[in-house]
């Protein structure tokens, strides 16, 4: 419990996360629409939504379904760089997302000294409005998605995407570019996220604590994805260095195969592929062969059963169909019970790490 991202409460919060989702796509709807309208009345044409850690990743896993749906060109960056250096032709078209589930002082505070000192419309987003958070006190809009971090960010990393989601939906609508029965369609399958995460936290509950007994001795990780799952793969590799101080390295799956990465990859070494139904899957597929030459340790989040993906991995994790701009918030899940249970399996063992793993 004294530790700075202590278990017990990380298992609490992420079982919980089917509850959250659910409360939070109902509490905000309001505070979406009014944004999406003020958006649309100030004939947006550009979005940058920053962060760091898993808000900045919750921002890449968002982009294809502004572009999609909204029609809005969006940037996510990473908050220190964007107050190191900046973003070019930010104007009053130009809406700008900070984001920092704790609010705490960061370089984060920096980015959004940076953003208001623009044209901008500038929206914070954070989960804990105390008095002096400047992310709920100093931007003209601001959204509390109202998720809970006492151990490692999960639920703060779902419910930030639900409201995006949510919200280029709604700016879809707004804006023109979704008629209401289509904006309707998006948000009633938005809306059924919160029963499909029960079904991914209940059938892989168990998977994820066999693979954990299997990987807790392992140091090194391979984290493959693609669209707003290469998103996912890289707040994986987060939550394995966040809880048991693991090493992943991440890929996008055209630069894994055109690199000849499968070269590297030693025989047992694991390799996760975040590969649910969607424009990546016929490349994720190609990578089994060459994984499979080396002898990798195999594992994969699917949505279905009739890929190379499923039907070749060593491990399989499933999760529910939903449509692909929405499905980091099924796939994440997973990723938060195996990389708790590997964490688990490293206290009960007494893991210790390599010294000098190389």
């Amino acid at each position: 419990e004294q530790a700075f991202m202590p278990v017990l409460p990380t298992y609490k919060e992420v079982v919980a996360q089917p509850e959250i989702l659910a409360r939070t796509l109902v509490n905000l709807q309001p505070k979406v629409l009014e944004l999406a309208i003020l958006l649309a009345q100030r004939n947006c044409n550009r979005i940058l939504i920053m962060g760091s850690g898993d808000s900045y990743f919750a921002a890449a896993a968002a982009r294809l379904a502004f572009e999609k749906y909204a029609d809005i060109q969006v940037e996510a960056l990473q908050a220190f760089e964007y107050a190191a250096y900046g973003a070019a032709a930010v104007d009053e078209r130009t809406a700008i997302f900070v984001i920092s589930s704790s609010g705490r002082p960061t370089t984060t505070w920096d980015a959004l000294d940076r953003a208001l000192k623009t044209q901008a419309l500038v929206v914070g987003i954070t989960d804990t409005p105390y008095p002096g958070n400047p992310f709920a006190e100093r931007p003209p809009f601001v959204l509390v998605p109202g998720a809970t971090k006492a151990g490692w960010p999960t639920q703060t990393t779902t419910t930030t995407l639900v409201v995006l989601l949510s919200l280029a939906v709604s700016l879809g609508l707004k804006n023109g570019k979704l008629d209401v029965d289509e904006a309707e369609y998006l948000l009633n399958d938005l809306r059924q996220i919160p029963e499909k995460a029960v079904v991914t936290l209940q059938e892989n509950m168990n998977v994820a604590r066999e693979l954990a007994r299997l990987l807790h001795q392992k140091h090194y990780f391979t984290l493959i994805g693609g669209g707003p799952n290469f998103a996912v793969a890289n707040i994986g590799n987060a939550l394995l260095a966040e809880g048991s101080q693991k090493v992943g390295v991440v890929y996008e799956v055209e630069e894994f195969n055109h690199s000849l990465r499968a070269c590297t990859i030693l025989p047992g070494e694991p390799v996760f592929l975040v590969a649910p139904n969607g424009l990546c899957l016929r490349r994720l597929e190609e990578t089994i062969p060459p994984l499979k030459q080396q002898n990798a340790l195999i594992m994969a989040i699917v949505d279905g059963e009739d890929s190379l993906v499923a039907e070749n991995a060593d491990y399989l994790l499933r999760v529910p169909q939903t449509l692909e701009a929405f499905s980091p918030l099924l796939t994440l899940l997973p990723l938060h019970l195996l990389s708790l249970y590997i964490a688990i399996e490293c206290i009960k063992s007494g893991y210790q790490r390599p010294e000098n793993p190389v």
